[in-house]
C-alpha cells in the first residue's frame, strides 16, 4: 500500500480560504459598503489568477514543492514571487465584500492572508534550495506578494 504525503501548507491555505468564504455566506452582520466593490475585486483577482495559470501551465500542481526544472520569472512573476497567492487573497476579500460580510473580511485578514504568507515562505525556502543563486538573484529583484517599489541599488 502506497503512503501519501499531506502537503500541510497547501491544506492550511485551502482550508483557511474556504472557511473565510463559508463564514461570509453565514454572517448576519452586513458591512455598509456597496457590493460592487467586492465584485470588482473578485473580477480583478480572477483575472490575475488566469494570467498566472497561463504562465505556470504544467507548473500548477497545487503543491508547495516546486515541480518544474526551471524558475519562472516572466509574466506576472516579474512583479512578485507569489502572484497566485495574491490572486487568492484578492478573490476571497472580493467575495466577502460582495457578500458584505464583516466576519468574512475579518477571517480573510486573520486566517487567509497569514496562510498564504506561510505557504509562500515555505515555498521560498524550497525554491532557494532547488535553484540556489538564480533564486537569490530573482528574490532580490521582486517582492514577496507585492511589487517592490524601489529600484535596487547597485553595489560599488
Amino acid at each position: 500500500m502506497t503512503r501519501s504525503r499531506v502537503d500541510l501548507p497547501s491544506l492550511y491555505m485551502a482550508l483557511s480560504f474556504t472557511v473565510s468564504i463559508f463564514i461570509g455566506f453565514l454572517d448576519p452582520i452586513e458591512l455598509p459598503l456597496p457590493k460592487e466593490i467586492g465584485t470588482v475585486l473578485l473580477a480583478c483577482g480572477s483575472l490575475i489568477f488566469l494570467h498566472v495559470i497561463f504562465y505556470l501551465r504544467s507548473g500548477f500542481f497545487g503543491e508547495t514543492e516546486p515541480k518544474l526544472d526551471f524558475l519562472i520569472t516572466k509574466g506576472p512573476y516579474r512583479f512578485c514571487r507569489h502572484p497566485l497567492y495574491l490572486s487568492f487573497i484578492i478573490m476571497a476579500l472580493g467575495i466577502n465584500l460582495m457578500l458584505r460580510s464583516t466576519l468574512g473580511v475579518a477571517f480573510t485578514f486573520a486566517l487567509s492572508i497569514p496562510s498564504a504568507v506561510y505557504r509562500g515562505k515555505i515555498e521560498d525556502k524550497l525554491l532557494r534550495k532547488k535553484f540556489g543563486e538564480e533564486w537569490e538573484s530573482y528574490a532580490d529583484k521582486v517582492g514577496f506578494l507585492f511589487p517592490k517599489l524601489r529600484k535596487q541599488r547597485t553595489k560599488v
